[in-house]
């Protein structure tokens, strides 16, 4: 009778360790897919962020050469072109067309994001 209450505790010993062993690894599984979840969504946020800076660049460069265009005195003088103090720059092409229209493009640069806006004049 001793021998079997023996074995039969021994038994309960393991299953108490397997069924641990199963709560920990859930648990593990669970914690790790939570922050995979976290990262995706800092890394989402942080590109929504330089992709709207991009944009705004991008907007600032169109205003500056359409200001360029409106008061253009003739003499290939320039206003100052804007200061980006946010680690942003645009780049802008001025493209003439037959047909008497400007087209502007304006590239926005923030970190390794672009943005672009296009006027036809």
């Amino acid at each position: 009778m001793k021998i079997n209450k023996e074995k039969q505790l021994k038994n309960q010993q393991g299953q108490a360790m397997l069924i641990t062993m199963l709560i920990l690894m859930s648990s593990f599984l669970i914690s790790m897919a939570l922050g995979s979840l976290v990262l995706y969504e800092l890394k989402s946020m942080i590109f929504t962020g330089e992709s709207v800076k991009a944009l705004y660049a991008a907007e600032s460069g169109l205003e500056w050469q359409l200001y360029q265009v409106n008061h253009s005195t003739g003499e290939g003088e320039e206003s100052a072109r804007p200061i980006m103090t946010n680690g942003t720059s645009f780049t802008v092409t001025l493209i003439s067309n037959n047909e008497g229209y400007i087209t502007i493009r304006s590239v926005g640069k923030s970190i390794n994001t672009y943005r672009a806006l296009e006027v036809i004049y």
